[in-house]
């Protein structure tokens, strides 16, 4: 998997998803073999985010390594890889936990979110990732700060799940 960092305040569109990849030089992304050059389009297929607008689906770009044949989603860091929620969704839930406050003020803002997936969030954070954060003094703001640490340290985006490799790229 391959993440793109980007603003956590841009909205989740196609649109947006499409400007960043077409800024993209794909030709100097490195793939986690270590070779560069060698990543091509292979596919793409639809993902679910669930933003204040409703459902969006976005078709999410796959390349393929031709050195080692490994395939790699791009998203964006305003994403977490295998969930529908987004970032600023699941940072907003899990602060609301920490400081014992309203968990579900965020259904108010993004009518698409429900309990159960407020639940499963706070259950997912303190399954994997509150101690994580806590034996390296992580916080939770400012995104781009969490979100770079959760990368340097853990090889992963904040809240994701499913362990696999993730490479991050600066958004051109």
């Amino acid at each position: 998997m391959i993440t793109v960092l980007v603003n956590e305040n841009n909205p989740i569109s196609q649109d947006f998803y499409d400007s960043v990849i077409n800024s993209l030089q794909i030709h100097r992304i490195f793939c986690s073999c270590g070779h560069a050059g060698c990543l091509h389009i292979h596919g793409y297929y639809t993902r679910r985010v669930k933003t204040p607008a409703g459902t969006v689906i976005l078709r999410i770009l796959r390349l393929k390594c031709a050195e080692c044949g490994h395939t790699h989603a791009v998203l964006l860091s305003s994403l977490v890889p295998y969930s529908q929620i987004a970032l600023k969704d699941q940072r907003q839930i899990v602060a609301a936990y920490e400081e014992k406050g309203n968990r579900n003020a965020v259904c108010d803002t993004n009518s698409s979110i429900d309990e159960n997936n407020v639940k499963y969030v706070i259950r997912s954070y303190r399954r994997h990732w509150r101690e994580r954060l806590r034996s390296e003094g992580i916080g939770l703001s400012p995104a781009d700060l969490l979100i770079r640490l959760c990368f340097s340290v853990y090889s992963a985006q904040f809240m994701q799940i499913h362990a696999t490799c993730i490479l991050s790229i600066a958004n051109p």
